[in-house]
């Protein structure tokens, strides 16, 4: 039986657009298709929830020029991505690609496959990009590593590139615990990748020495004392996920004073930190 999809079209500015995307992959989307001033979120009508529906038309602060809902006539999703995902190219060290794209010569340290089933966690947003940035400055060789709310796999295929031997990703959705295993099969990492559906307990209680977590402000507000208590003397977290004016609650939040902040990137009105 073919699966029923509903398409949520916003019409807006290119601000409000990054904003929608972030909050939007808070629910179960199974894909999203940018355009310079709209955005289209596509997901399954099982996943409809009344208080999704409440969210989009009652959002404050949050605003757009028009939203229509409408059904999807069904039609090979294949060929409506290759038309519309395009590559990603994070600096030499990282491109993201489908097995559709033509062949590339330039040399990139990790050239990583995927299937672009789900767009958000792919590379295009800022929250992704700047987390494969930061991670291009460290030795992941020897080091345990926790991907929290690991999405499409993509940050914890990369860290098992380079050469962690043991990466535990974590993330509530079973669509992402599905395309992330499939990521790590696509590049050969399988074996150094574990994926769990649930939350952060099910991480185990073994420490990690370099923590991914790459989510929204709440999520990192809430879970902080409890990455904390996973993370081994020395290590190091990486945050992104963070509206620029979030900084300031994330920090009162959170109480940084027992960490050194080890590094601060902003792109598209996004942060990405890194703690010590």
């Amino acid at each position: 039986m073919n699966s029923v999809y509903f398409a949520l079209r916003f019409e807006m500015g290119n601000h409000d657009r990054d904003i929608w995307l972030a909050l939007l992959s808070q629910w179960p989307i199974q894909s999203f298709h940018e355009e310079e001033k709209a955005i289209t979120a596509y997901i399954q009508d099982h996943d409809i929830q009344e208080d999704m529906m409440h969210f989009v038309t009652e959002r404050e602060g949050v605003f757009y020029d028009d939203f229509v809902m409408t059904k999807v006539p069904h039609q090979n999703w294949n060929e409506v991505w290759e038309s519309s995902f395009n590559p990603v190219a994070v600096d030499d060290y990282c491109y993201i690609h489908a097995a559709f794209h033509k062949p590339v010569e330039k040399v990139y340290k990790h050239k990583v496959l995927i299937s672009p089933k789900m767009a958000f966690g792919t590379g295009h947003h800022a929250t992704t990009y700047m987390m494969l940035q930061a991670m291009s400055k460290f030795v992941f060789r020897g080091k345990r590593v926790l991907d929290y709310g690991c999405g499409t796999g993509i940050l914890s295929v990369v860290a098992a590139m380079e050469g962690a031997p043991e990466v535990v990703g974590v993330d509530i959705q079973p669509e992402a615990i599905e395309n992330s295993e499939e990521h790590a099969a696509l590049n050969h990492v399988s074996p150094h990748c574990k994926f769990h559906e649930g939350d952060l307990e099910k991480a185990g209680q073994d420490p990690f020495d370099i923590i991914l977590a790459n989510i929204n402000t709440r999520i990192i507000i809430n879970s902080f004392e409890k990455l904390k208590s996973l993370l081994k003397p020395g290590g190091y977290i990486l945050l992104s996920g963070i509206m620029s004016d979030h900084m300031a609650e994330l920090e009162a939040a959170l109480h940084f004073s027992s960490f050194t902040l080890y590094d601060v990137n902003e792109r598209d009105d996004w942060m990405q930190i890194t703690l010590k």
